[in-house]
Order: structure tokens, then sequence, then C-alpha cells
């Protein structure tokens, strides 16, 4: 019999948070829709439901254990299936790659734990877009199949293989109606006919739930009387209730039996042309983009040095810290959280967490690389030193602010700063300074100098100040070490370049030799009509510091000064925006007289390095003018059909000019949403051109909403909106008056001028190293002093391996340069006071090239296994996939490594 089968799937999409409070969408959950649920499966044999998501499963275990004892019994039985199972539902395009491997890590577990089952569909309901290392990230962990509804780039039918950039494929579902395709049980014929239309085989997927309803206990009833009147057509289905492995498992084995040949769809799923994936949502709310980007860099850098402090010490690490900060994490990576699409309320408790970042996460950050540095570094002189501290896989040179702390008398004057050992003199440049009254010398000194240190490791530096002497008194107020002010230089060279700012505009230009390389830094009052999820406008451009725009504002210059230190130059040009001139006609010929209505204030900071090719900047926006769009823009030399940016674990290709097709009609007929051009990025955005050898990289932190058009780079700022969906179809139309972004920012990005492309530029460590800041401490001889008094023998107390007494340390290298760690950390099954030498290391290949990559580490290397990313073993018998551990103290690795590969080692150390 060839009748097609339509697999009907009861389910519920959990919002942990959107248009209700997580206290109130886990109240809903748990008694209007799985107690129903559960209802409804012991009065229907044939009955079956979904559950995504394991967060809202370890809650109904902790509120609910009756509740949870009976799902527990209906997953037993088949009946209940989680489909994704990750801990929550993340968004897919904003977060690292790191941080939705945990969430898959943290739920499959828990079920794994609970359940004693292994999830193989991932399920897509909601999230806007998917990567394009998400198959991958898949398949490693275990999953076989995936169904989701929104990005698909072309909608021609809804099976298909989706290829990632690395060559993983994965057996994919596309729900064309949604996950709401089967809700209305009225229309379930209907519903079948636009299904079957785009289906490759003779099983349909439909999709039967929503997170606005509860089951339908007649769904049974209903499909047995839609079967008993269609058994005799042909031409009708047979309609069941099912599962999605039942689906997959189905579609799989027909594919196989009648060889049918599906098509292959390739890289990110996030086109507009059959679905939604709100890309203007990636710059919804900037202050959540900005603090997750903190929370997110600081926890992996956390997660790093515990790892190592782990492996050298006895002492209490910060695992338990670690734990609650990675449940924050994917709370907040969830796919209404991130992007910000939800009610004001219920971004609350993210705020919260963000504002008291100093004294949490930073603060276990500061401990625990604090407590390495007393188990590393000793020095037996009474001397005051900076450890700078490197959490990325590279030597670094990088701009680095340390702040030293003296007493009484102690230092009257810096003179230099030195390497350890090796007493190398190291420019710096004193920054702020503060002095003890009555002369008696410095209290505390801000520092400035740009740093060398080692891949994964520290650098040592020992400070040289002079001591109080008698009848001399302190003149730090004349020391060559302070940066002194200049009121009107706007041309400015370094490292080959010639930088010109543009007094008026603080707009500036880069050039080497006679050639330009771009003009920029540019801000532009846009007009902001649309909502949460979409940038809607009339007008276009309000006002840019160029002049572009209505007439009637203008921006007006307040203030332009330069700082020039030793090493550093800082460019700093404040303005401000006034809606009203006088006159505002000729006036390009008459001069303006009259200024009011400012609502805008900018501040832009720029700053060029001795030694350093890039450009730094730091913009400040005080915004008061409701409903507008504030971007940034650079102009480049040449125009190109497609630029590179960073991705999850890698780099991805994208096209220039999207924006002109929503002027095409047969575009805005046949997509269901209109192009804009606008995408996310992860860290940085290059836009090169491969005849003229040149091109720019932008590195960003927490900015990733961009778009390029002709020869120009847009950098989305933020925008203020005040309802949460504008014509109600996305949402409810609920005021947001938080998301009128009326608030100060600070937003930080950096220019790179090079040669080539990104991978000759190597943009991707840009990026990450722009995020991945260097840590300064102070070392002074009185902490030493201190911890050697309370140490009850030689050595660090506690300590496993021996201090090293020279000016640095790294834990490990990775060559070549395209090989990038993901993490260090300690194994998912370890215990917290175990003295086990395994660690987890993870790194991926971000230029596409294939390779053998060497690690070498500080230890020695006692046995080396392959993991997926779940951390199980996995079967690696091809030789030519062999680990080999070398060097005379066994402490190199080598690999192959495909290019985008994710490579997942367990490691354990002989120390």
């Amino acid at each position: 019999m060839n009748k097609s089968i339509v697999h009907v799937v009861p389910h519920s999409h959990y919002d942990a948070i959107w248009i209700f409070s997580k206290e109130e969408n886990f109240d809903i959950n748990c008694n209007f829709i799985i107690k129903k649920a559960i209802e409804i499966l012991k009065n229907e044999k044939d009955f079956k439901f979904i559950i995504e998501q394991t967060y809202l499963l370890e809650n109904i275990e902790t509120s609910y254990p009756e509740l949870f004892s009976e799902i527990k019994q209906f997953i037993k039985e088949g009946r209940i299936e989680i489909a994704g199972g990750e801990y929550l539902m993340s968004d897919v395009m904003l977060p690292s790659g790191e941080v939705l491997i945990r969430e898959i890590l943290e739920g499959k577990n828990y079920v794994k734990e609970k359940f004693g089952k292994n999830i193989i569909v991932a399920w897509g309901a909601d999230e806007f877009g998917y990567n394009a290392q998400w198959p991958q990230i898949l398949k490693e962990s275990g999953y076989k199949y995936f169904a989701f509804r929104r990005g698909v780039t072309e909608p021609l039918v809804s099976e298909f293989y989706w290829k990632g950039i690395d060559g993983t494929s994965i057996l994919s579902h596309w729900m064309p109606l949604g996950y709401r395709a089967g809700l209305d049980l009225s229309l379930l014929h209907e519903t079948f006919e636009q299904l079957r239309r785009q289906s490759s085989t003779r099983h349909v997927l439909m999709p039967s739930g929503s997170g606005s309803t509860p089951p339908q206990p007649e769904l049974c009833d209903t499909i047995d009387k839609y079967n008993e009147s269609a058994k005799s057509i042909i031409e009708n289905p047979l309609m069941k209730v099912s599962t999605p492995s039942e689906f997959f498992e189905a579609l799989e084995q027909e594919i196989n039996e009648k060889n049918i040949h599906l098509s292959i769809k390739k890289g990110e799923m996030y086109s507009g042309k059959a679905s939604f994936v709100f890309p203007d949502s990636t710059s919804t709310r900037s202050w959540i983009k900005q603090g997750f980007k903190e929370f997110e860099t600081y926890l992996l850098m956390l997660e790093r040095w515990n790892t190592i402090l782990h492996l050298i010490s006895k002492e209490n690490d910060h695992t338990d810290d670690l734990k609650k900060y990675w449940k924050q994490a994917l709370f907040f990576a969830m796919h209404d959280s991130l992007p910000g699409t939800g009610i004001d309320a219920v971004y609350d408790e993210m705020r919260s967490v963000f504002d008291k970042l100093e004294n949490t996460l930073k603060k276990s950050h500061f401990e625990c690389i604090n407590k390495i540095s007393k188990i590393l570094f000793i020095q037996d002189n009474k001397a005051h030193h900076i450890l700078v501290f490197n959490s990325v896989s590279w030597d670094t040179k990088e701009w680095v602010e340390a702040k030293i702390n003296y007493d009484i008398d102690e230092a009257i004057e810096i003179m230099e700063l030195r390497t350890v050992n090796s007493n190398e003199i190291v420019d710096v440049e004193i920054l702020d300074l503060e002095l003890h009254e009555k002369d008696r010398g410095i209290k505390s000194v801000q520092l400035g100098f740009i740093a060398r240190i080692p891949s994964l490791g520290f650098s040592a530096y020992e400070i040289i100040f002079r001591k109080k002497e008698k009848g001399k008194n302190n003149n730090m107020d004349q020391s060559p070490l302070l940066a002194y002010p200049r009121s009107y230089e706007t041309k400015f060279t370094f490292d080959d370049f010639t930088l010109e700012i543009d007094a008026e505009t603080g707009i500036f230009t880069l050039m080497k030799a006679d050639r330009l390389y771009f003009i920029g830094n540019e801000v532009r009052i846009e007009e902001e009509l649309g909502d949460l999820y979409y940038h809607k406008d009339v007008t276009g451009i309000i006002k840019s510091e160029s002049g572009e725009g209505i007439p009637f504002g203008v921006f007006k210059k307040e203030k332009y000064s330069v700082l020039n230190g030793k090493i550093r130059t800082k460019i700093v040009f404040h303005n401000k925006y006034y809606a009203i001139r006088w006159p505002y006609r000729l006036n390009e010929k008459l001069p303006t007289i009259i200024y009011q209505h400012s609502f805008l204030t900018v501040r832009k900071e720029i700053s060029i390095y001795k030694g350093l090719s890039r450009i730094d900047c730091t913009t400040y926006i005080e915004n008061k003018h409701p409903h507008v769009r504030i971007r940034v823009k650079f102009d480049v030399p040449f125009k190109g059909y497609t630029y590179w940016t960073g991705t999850q674990f890698g780099a991805i290709q994208r096209p220039t000019n999207l924006f002109y097709l929503n002027k095409d009609p047969d575009v805005l007929k046949k997509w269901k949403e209109i192009p804009s051009g606008i995408f996310p990025s992860v860290e940085w955005i290059d836009f090169s051109n491969k005849e003229q050898d040149m091109g720019v990289t932008l590195a960003h932190f927490g900015i990733p909403s961009h778009e390029i058009r002709d020869n120009s780079i847009y950098l989305t700022l933020l925008r203020g909106v005040e309802t949460l969906s504008g014509d109600g179809t996305k949402g409810p139309c609920i005021a947001t008056p938080d998301a009128a972004e009326k608030r100060p920012y600070t937003f930080k990005y950096s220019l790179l001028p090079h040669n080539g492309d990104w991978r000759d530029a190597s943009s991707y460590k840009e990026g990450i190293a722009f995020n991945m800041k260097p840590i300064a401490i102070h070392i002074s001889n009185k902490e030493q002093d201190k911890w050697k008094d309370n140490a009850s023998e030689p050595g660090p107390a506690g300590a496993l391996v021996d201090p090293i007494i020279s000016n640095g340390f790294s834990f490990l290298t990775i060559s070549p340069k395209n090989v990038i760690l993901s993490t260090l950390k300690l194994p998912q099954d370890s215990s917290p006071n175990s003295d086990s030498k395994v660690v987890i290391l993870r790194l991926y290949e971000t230029e596409g090239k294939t390779i053998t990559s060497d690690i070498k580490f500080h230890y020695p290397i006692k046995s080396a296994v392959y993991v997926d990313l779940i951390e199980n073993n996995k079967d690696k018998t091809n030789d030519d996939d062999a680990i080999t551990i070398s060097g005379p103290s066994k402490n190199i690795l080598s690999f192959p490594i495909q290019g985008f590969k994710i490579i997942t080692l367990r490691i354990e150390f002989d120390f």
C-alpha cells in the first residue's frame, strides 16, 4: 500500500521567558500543559507527547516530584519522547559555539541520568536561524536527525541532507507550516495537502502543538474518525499519532529501500525566503548582547584557568562556581532571552546578574589566576611585579593596563618596567596617579604598556621605582612617563599608516603611503519605526555626522583633544545632535546661529599604539531620541559581492547588497521576510578585495548586527523600539519602553587594515583576542611574605608542581595558527575533589584547510583519546586519524584535523 502516512506529533513549545515571566511560564506548562498531557496519556492508549527542554523537567522534578514520576514512567513506555533535549532551546546564531555545546551536554546528560535514554532527534521549533556548524555540532553530540522551522534557503522540499561547512551532513526536515501545523484539528486534511506537496516521501510530519494552548484530548478520536472516512480513498493518507523519532526512522527506511535521492543544502540556515529569522533582533536591547558577551568571555576564561589550577594544586578550585555560572549562561542564551524579544520585565534577572559581575564571575576569575600566580611564580627579592595572563591559545602582543598600590613612603617615582630575569626594559606610560597626603609618595598608579604573553600562560614584569630619599621630593608630575595633552593635532602615524581625523566630525581616514584603506567611524541616526523583531523606516537617515539627512537637525562639535603618551595616542571627540538649528536652509553658505533640542550625546575615543597595526574605537552614546537606529559606517575603496564573518567554530561567507532585494517586486511577492542585508557576526567581520590586495577586519565586543552595502560597512550600535510586535503577527502588541534604548552605552570595536584576505590577516584571531583580553594583576612583596608565613612547608600550600621563577609560563602552544582552542575543562564526570589529571580539550580548524596539528604542553602526557561533544570515547580506528605523543618530555600531541572540524580530546597528564 502506497498511502501517505501522516505522523501527527503532539507537543508543546516551551518559552522559559517571553510574554510571561519565568514563574508564570513554568506554572502554565506544569499545570495546564504537562498535567493535561498526562491525563490524556492515561485515558488514550494511542496518545503520545513530546517534551523539548530539560530545564522544564529539572524544575518539575524539584517542584512536582509525583508529576515527574509519571513523566518518567511514560518515557519508559515510549509514549513521552524528549526531542531536542537541550537544557534550553538556545539561540543558535549569537552565543559562542561552546555555549551551544553545553546546552546539549547539560540536557543530554540529564536525560541519560534520569531516564536512561539517548536522544536522536534534534528539535528546532523556534530558534531564529542556524549557524553553518550546527550539523557538525548535532552529529558530534549523538543526534541522527534534525527537524526545524526557520531559515531554510530553498523551500522546495521538506526533507534533505543539510551539510555544514566542515562537510558533516544530517538528515533534516524543515517544517513548512511551522510547529503548529496540525493545531487546528478541523483542518487536518487541508494541512496534509499543503505538506504533501513538499514531502520527499510518503511520510509526512505534522507537528500539532503550541506553547499557547494545552494538548487536545480529542486528537486521537479525530484521527480515528478521519482514517475511517478516508480509508476507501487511495489519495487520502493514513494518519497516526507519532513521535519525531518514529517519523525519521520510517523516513530513513523508505529512503534506503527505494533509493530515494535527497537534495543537499549547504551552509547556514539564515534566510527569510521561506520563514522568519528576525535578523534585526540581533540589535534589540544592545545591553543584553554586550552583557552576555562579557559573561560568556569571563566564563570561558575562568574555566580554562580553573582547569589548570585543578591540575597543579590541591587547593579548592572554582568548579562549584562554574556550575552555577554555566547554568546562568545557558538560561541567558535561550532563544527569546539573548535576542531580547520578550516583555521588559523578564530581563530583570539578567540585568541584575550583569550588574553584579564584578563581585561574582569576574571576582572568581581574579581569585583563580591569583591562586595560580602564588603557585607558579615566586620571587625572592622585595619587589613589585605585574603578571599578565593570556587566555588565548597563541602568543600575543597586546596593550595592557595594570593598577599598582604602594604603602606610604614606599615609592616616590616610577622609573621603568622590566621583564623578570631577562631585565629587558619595556616602554611604559602612566595613565592615572594618586598620591599619599603630605608628599608621602605614590598611593596608586595605573600603568599602560605593550605586553608579550605566551599562549595560555602569563608573563612577568618587575616595576622599578625610586624609594623615599632624604631631602628629595616627589616629582611625578614631571615624569616623562606621563601622557600629555595636545589640542589641535589631526594627523598621526603608526606602523607605516597615517590616520587623519576630521576635527569637526570625528570621522577618520586611514592611508598607507598614497593608498586609502578606509574612511569612517561616522555615527548615523536613522529612523526606527519597527519593533523587537524588525527594523522599519520611512524617512531612512535622520542625520549623519557628515551632514547627510533632513535639513533641520545637525551634529555640533563640543570638544576635540589628543592625549599623547609614549605608547598610546588617544584622540577624544565630543559632539551632540540637535534636532533643530537655525537657519536650516542654505546651510552650505549660512552659519548655524541657534541649536535646540539635543537628544543625542556622542563621545568617540580613537586609540592607536606604538607597535600595533590597529585602531581601537570606544564610542559612548547617550540617547534620548525616540525611535532611532544608530549605526557607525566605514567606507572602503572597493566593492564586492561577498564578505566573511566569524561564526561558531569557523568563518562564513555571505553576500553583500541584499538590501537592494527589498525593492524587487518578485522578491517581495515570494519571500516571507523582506531581505534587509542584516546579519549577525561572532566577534569579527572582514571585507577584502583580491584584485587590490587589501581589506579591513572589524572586531567587536558584543555588537553582532551589521550590513555591507556597496562599499560601506554598517555596524548597528542600537535600535530604539517601544513595541514587542508592531502588527501583532510575531507576538502581542505590548509596550516595551525599556527597549527604547534611552540610556548611556559604551561600544567597543577595532579596525585592522591588512593586505590579502581574512586568512592572511588571521581575522579570527583578531576577533577572539579583542574579546578575550589579557588580564594584569599586581603581585607585591607584602603579599608574597604573607603567603610564605602561612605556608606550612616550602613551596605553595597544596601545590603539586614546582614554582616557576622566570619571566613566564605557558600551559600549551598550538600550531599551526588556524587551529584554535575552544575550551579546556574538567571532564563532565569528574568528582569535585578528585586528584585526577584528566582534562577535556576542544579545538577547531578555522580556515577550511586539512592539516596536521601539534599541541605542546608544559607537562608530560600519559594518554590522549578522541571523544565526542558529549565526552564519550570515539572509535577512531583509522591510522590516518591516530594521535601521537612525542618529544623528549612526552609533552607533544600530534593529530590530523580537517577543514572547519571540531576535535575534542580527553587527555591525561603524567606528573
